[in-house]
């Protein structure tokens, strides 16, 4: 294919690596659900302070876990539950004395406590998340209220197994304002023995009342090595060259690495990198054949939205720090760079403001995903395309 940089040196560089994922067997299903996952990596700081808290009697009614998503803020959120439930009244006085503190939050994968989780069957845990919309078939915009409302009826209600009662409201950056307002109400006047858990990746987006009545718990992306580790775990097939790829990719969030494989991103990297090398002479027809292909499925588009809008802030935040473009796939550092010189200061900062505010308007309008994909390729060549009239 030819370039707009007078070699395919780099292109092809891609091409191997991409070649070799190819090659291989096609990428088997992988399943990672927080609530059935007994282990958490990278994370024993925060669950250390926590296990301190709760030895010590200073265990809060509210917590908020904070951090990028994909890092394990839900696999924390249940881990902290089932501790609870397991620990139950035991922690009161025996006939000998005081019983022996717990020196972990982990509850074995065989403990009846961990498979009612598991199965939505134990009692005393309440967990609100967005619903599926049949019609659209993803997520909707917003958790529901009634939901959220219920939550003050279950932790009021009486332990039916005598012990501590948990409602977990994941990914709460999805509530509005009166689901906001209904959670205050859960806020103001905590049972004993109840813990409400917020997982978000955006804690600015909380009303201040809501963060000044829970204690914030922040977690850091994991650490390149855990990232690995966790890839080799889920992912016992894949090859070094990818493992390390996607590591570099995901920056420390293991759901992002693991949805990435799931579809094939390699493979969708690559082809949008090979579209975004003939900047400034986009092949429309082209643009328009690829966009048809890849808006075709929900996650594979989601895919594809994270990369541009990752190599537009990537960019950015390069050219403000004064440096080059590396690789994070094999190759793309020398394409990406070539594109960064060839526009003036800012010209990717803009790009990424604007892109994102596409991709959110096309999201909340139910827009045409084609004419979003169409339009950040334009938008990376003039941040003036007026893009789904942004």
């Amino acid at each position: 294919m030819a370039s707009l940089f007078g070699d395919e040196e780099e292109v092809e560089k891609f091409d191997d690596a991409e070649a070799e994922v190819d090659a291989a067997a096609p990428p088997e299903p992988v399943e990672l659900s927080p609530k059935s996952n007994p282990d958490l990596l990278g994370h024993e700081a925060v669950e250390a302070a926590l296990l301190a808290d709760f030895n010590a009697g200073r265990m809060p009614h509210a917590l908020i876990l904070s951090g990028p998503s994909g890092i394990g803020k839900a696999t924390l959120a249940y881990r902290l539950a089932r501790f609870l439930f397991k620990q139950g009244g035991e922690q009161e006085a025996g006939l000998f004395g005081e019983p022996e503190k717990p020196s972990t939050l982990h509850v074995s994968a065989e403990d009846p406590v961990f498979r009612r989780v598991v199965s939505g069957g134990h009692a005393d845990l309440v967990v609100v998340e967005r619903e599926l919309d049949e019609k659209k078939g993803k997520l909707k915009q917003d958790i529901a209220v009634d939901a959220v409302r219920d939550i003050k009826h279950k932790l009021h209600s009486k332990a039916a197994e005598g012990g501590w009662r948990v409602a977990i409201v994941d990914s709460a950056e999805y509530l509005n304002a009166t689901g906001q307002n209904a959670l205050l109400k859960v806020l103001e006047e905590p049972p004993s023995k109840t813990l409400l858990i917020l997982t978000t990746s955006q804690p600015g987006a909380f009303l201040p009342t809501i963060r000044s009545r829970c204690r914030m718990v922040n977690m850091d992306p994991l650490a390149p090595a855990t990232l690995a580790k966790l890839l080799e775990k889920f992912i016992p097939t894949i090859g070094d060259g990818e493992k390390d790829a996607i590591s570099r990719y995901a920056e420390g969030s293991i759901g992002q690495a693991l949805q990435f494989y799931a579809d094939g991103g390699m493979a969708l990297y690559g082809e949008l990198l090979k579209t975004v090398s003939t900047i400034p002479a986009l092949d429309i027809v082209a643009l328009h054949n690829n966009a048809e292909k890849l808006s075709r499925e929900e996650q594979k588009y989601e895919t594809c939205r994270a990369i541009l809008t990752g190599w537009c802030q990537r960019l950015a935040q390069v050219e403000a720090r004064g440096q080059r473009v590396t690789d994070v796939m094999p190759g793309d550092g020398m394409i990406l760079q070539k594109l960064l010189d060839q526009f003036p200061p800012r010209h990717f900062l803009l790009t990424w403001e604007k892109m994102s505010q596409m991709f959110r308007q096309a999201e909340w309008s139910n827009l045409d995903k084609r004419q979003a994909l169409i339009g950040a390729f334009l938008m990376m060549q003039n941040p003036s395309y007026p893009a789904l009239a942004v």
